[in-house]
């Protein structure tokens, strides 16, 4: 893929695509408000398949720790969950290999990893993300409130940069 932006302009896509697409499989999978309960809703309640398609065309697969996310135009969008030290719980977190594999460039050329760890870490320093784990975990700044208080948050300054 050409690189037609900078390397903060390509994680700023990411990070809005990461909010619409999680928003919308979180509001066809409702009761289900968070990546966390729905890994719940998988393994222990089994109240989910572990694959699936939503209503409005957003596939998802739960992994490990995470759950990886396909919209109907096609941007993939993988996130483990993390401990955050500071929240002392798990959040929904990303890595420079993921918004690469996003960007469809895990692979030769594209944007360097260091370059995307450094747009992450200014994005960070900017407020519009959170460093949970220095240099290698980020988050969305609206990961240290409440599940409840997600919707609120909708206006995320970053959500509509695709």
């Amino acid at each position: 893929m050409a690189q037609d932006d900078s390397p903060v302009d390509a994680v700023r896509r990411f990070v809005g695509s990461l909010h619409d697409v999680t928003s919308r499989l979180l509001a066809d999978l409702f009761p289900v408000t968070d990546i966390a309960d729905l890994l719940a809703a998988v393994h222990s309640r089994r109240e989910l398949p572990r694959e699936g398609l939503t209503q409005c065309g957003i596939e998802y697969t739960v992994h490990g720790a995470g759950c990886r996310m396909i919209s109907s135009d096609g941007r993939e969008i993988d996130v483990d969950l993390v401990t955050d030290p500071v929240l002392g719980r798990v959040v929904e977190a990303f890595d420079a290999w993921r918004i690469r594999w996003f960007l469809d460039e895990a692979a030769d050329g594209g944007y360097d990893h260091d370059d995307i760890v450094a747009a992450c870490c200014h994005l960070a320093s900017e407020g519009h993300l959170r460093e949970v784990v220095g240099g290698r975990w980020f988050t969305l700044p609206d990961a240290s409130r409440e599940p409840s208080m997600r919707s609120a948050a909708a206006a995320h300054p970053l959500a509509g940069a695709q």
